[in-house]
């Protein structure tokens, strides 16, 4: 039988453990980036030796909470968001009220979208009640680097997805791809996007980037350019605080804007 004293430290070994399997797991979290995190920036961020980080993802590894993303990077894996779905806790179904809410109290369309496979994919939208309104279709696909929406997800990208992103869709146009990335800087500042009338005459966009533990998605108000001149400065308080609601509720410290 073994004494006290040896099952208290197998106990506190335990617990240790788990503080620091949780430490690794929130660093992951907060740079949710598509290349993900080196072991040593993980270890440097959390403090531990990397050695010890190393046995601690391969454990996650093992177990798909954690994958690998890149040539040495890792990120957070598919298993704990599929407990989360599994808890009803996905993230389209938990941000779907807030799409409402704030469609009903702007009186505008409000879209949720997300990048798959270097495209933007609008998953949602609410139609605003008024006369003259905007209406989108789920599901298309339009340049990223002219919508509000793209543009506060690309400035979301960890720099080596960016270069990746921006090599396969405007890798023959330098110079856009330089004004591309003085756009991103600014968003990145500002916390927010515009897109007026690039895309549909007439209309107009704002968005700010949600960070989930599904990586980032994106808020979006759609309106007649000449409603959202107008009323900018609200719809940019409201994105901002319900930015700010929805990041504490999914559990994802803000980093990037």
């Amino acid at each position: 039988m073994p004494a006290p004293q040896d099952t208290d430290e197998r106990q506190h070994s335990g617990i240790q453990v788990i503080a620091r399997m949780s430490r690794i797991m929130r660093a992951l979290s907060t740079h949710s980036q598509l290349s993900g995190m080196s072991l040593a920036a993980i270890a440097a961020e959390v403090e531990l030796p990397r050695s010890t980080v190393q046995r601690i993802i391969n454990a996650l590894v093992a177990e798909n909470i954690v994958e690998p993303a890149g040539p040495t990077g890792f990120r957070m894996g598919p298993a704990l968001g599929q407990m989360l779905y599994t808890a009803q806790s996905d993230v389209v179904p938990v941000l779907k009220p807030h799409v409402q809410q704030l469609s009903a109290k702007l009186q505008e369309t409000v879209c949720l979208a997300r990048l798959q496979m270097h495209k933007l994919h609008i998953v949602d939208a609410v139609v605003g009640e008024q006369v003259l309104r905007v209406v989108p279709h789920l599901g298309i696909m339009p340049p990223l680097e002219i919508t509000a929406a793209g543009k506060v997800l690309l400035a979301r990208l960890d720099e080596a997805s960016l270069q990746a992103w921006i090599q396969q869709e405007l890798g023959d146009r330098p110079q856009q791809a330089a004004a591309l990335r003085q756009t991103l800087d600014t968003v990145r500042q500002q916390g927010y996007a515009l897109d007026d009338g690039q895309i549909i005459p007439g209309v107009s966009a704002i968005a700010v980037a949600i960070n989930t533990y599904r990586g980032a998605y994106a808020m979006m108000v759609l309106a007649p350019s000449v409603r959202m001149q107008a009323q900018l400065e609200l719809f940019k308080q409201e994105l901002f605080s319900l930015r700010t609601n929805l990041e504490k509720l999914l559990n994802s410290p803000t980093g990037v804007r």
